[in-house]
């Protein structure tokens, strides 16, 4: 019995690693954390780079600066319908795979990471002040809703359109203003750049990123 039990748990595993291996989305980096501190900051980011949302250039890794997921963790876990981390593993096994991946994660000041977290995105207009003009920082923030600097528009449009096809989660917002973004912000060098290495650390790439012009083909409106 013992070895028949050993033998059907092997198979088990075989067939998760399988179904992880067929899936969408990158089988490389499966804890969030690790990906964070050996991957993310001392490889990706080795050179220094940019913000997403305030545009603000670092050399290194910093106490100011964080990690942070375009498609926001909390609205993961809302798709997927559990609340702790050993939750949504059990529903999914993508679900440590999806919080690692590169893709899904940009630089940007800690005090600013904290106030977008819990919002989606949206078209706040010229109405609405940016919530960091102390440090020049063209974020719009209202009630629960963030609207990123015209620069990095494009760059979560196509971030939330690459989780959307790779993990089948649905896209947190209004379609037609992502892709909106997606075309007044085309790929820009830096963004190509990114999407080669990443392509290198985890062995998956951002296809709207390579070919803009899947976005009209493959995501409904």
């Amino acid at each position: 019995m013992r070895v028949v039990a050993i033998a059907l748990y092997s198979l088990a595993l075989s067939a998760t690693s399988v179904a992880i291996a067929n899936a969408g989305g990158q089988n490389k980096l499966s804890d969030p954390k690790a990906a964070i501190e050996q991957i993310f900051w001392p490889q990706l980011y080795s050179a220094g780079g940019t913000s997403l949302y305030c545009g603000k250039t670092f050399n290194s890794e910093g106490g100011q600066f964080v990690a942070s997921p375009v498609y926001p963790t909390k609205q993961i876990k809302s798709s997927l319908r559990c609340i702790t981390d050993k939750q949504c593993a059990e529903k999914n096994s993508q679900y440590p795979f999806m919080l690692a991946d590169l893709h899904n994660l940009y630089p940007e000041l800690a005090r600013v990471e904290l106030a977008r977290r819990n919002s989606l995105f949206g078209a706040l207009g010229d109405a609405v002040p940016s919530k960091f003009g102390d440090i020049d920082c063209d974020l719009k923030a209202s009630f629960q809703l963030v609207e990123p600097r015209n620069e990095a528009k494009g760059n979560v449009a196509r971030a939330l359109f690459y989780m959307h096809v790779e993990y089948d989660l649905p896209i947190p917002g209004q379609v037609q203003m992502f892709k909106q973004w997606h075309q007044m912000d085309p790929p820009d060098a830096e963004e190509k750049a990114r999407n080669d290495r990443i392509a290198e650390l985890q062995g998956t790439r951002n296809r709207f990123i390579d070919n803009p012009e899947l976005v009209d083909q493959q995501i409904s409106n």
